[in-house]
């Protein structure tokens, strides 16, 4: 483990002590993306445990220019793998002015949603900053999307699905240059910065890894 993130684990260990059952604390370490979940508190939220790979959302801040001033994000939103709303915020680690490992606080929020559905005719339930569908209001970074999801395969399957659908089409019709296109959006996500995003890509494609690869040859060449 990277020693920065190491030094961490009080920290981590001290949150767990106090955070009820509807709360997930983890710590990333970015040595490794692939396995990068070192240590998880109520990973049953996520569905996630020690070994998972780093969420589309973490790759997305490895790829990013985040002001060195900033330690933490706001409040914002996430969902489980099985679509649960989740209540995120998540403190940056540097090491000598590099990212390298995250400590992520998620909530589940849907036992608060359900419970304004049921009661919202006679009064407002929730607590302030926070809307019907789980979402935190009042907050820059509220529309902000992470998909914590336990495997590369789960990462990889959903964003291919999603591009598929917002093409109103199945995976296997994409054409050549929309598979270029998904390919160039993998790429600049940090997707195939996991180790066997490739191979996983290739599958979810149904075509070979050497014509992923020459997929990514051309995006990298534009």
């Amino acid at each position: 483990m990277n020693k920065t993130v190491e030094s961490y684990l009080p920290f981590f260990n001290f949150l767990c002590t106090i955070i009820g059952g509807n709360t997930e604390v983890v710590l990333h370490d970015f040595t490794d993306l692939s396995h990068s979940v070192v240590a998880i508190r109520n990973g049953h939220i996520s569905g996630r445990h020690v070994g998972a790979p780093a969420t589309d959302f973490a790759l997305k801040m490895v790829h990013s220019d985040i002001p060195q001033d900033q330690d933490y994000t706001e409040l914002y939103l996430s969902h489980s793998a099985t679509g649960k709303p989740l209540r995120s915020a998540s403190m940056f680690i540097r090491e000598n002015g590099t990212l390298v490992g995250m400590l992520c606080v998620n909530t589940d929020t849907s036992l608060i949603v359900q419970l304004k559905s049921l009661t919202e005719a006679i009064a407002e339930t929730l607590p302030p900053g926070v809307s019907g569908d789980g979402a935190v209001e009042g907050h820059a970074n509220a529309a902000i999307g992470e998909h914590l999801t336990a495997s590369v395969d789960e990462l990889v399957a959903k964003r291919v699905g999603e591009f598929a659908a917002s093409r109103g089409k199945a995976v296997p019709a994409l054409s050549v240059a929309e598979r270029l296109e998904l390919i160039g959006a993998l790429e600049g996500e940090g997707v195939f910065l996991l180790k066997g995003a490739v191979a996983v890509v290739a599958q979810s494609l149904d075509i070979s890894e050497p014509s992923v690869y020459r997929y990514l040859q051309k995006v990298r060449r534009r």
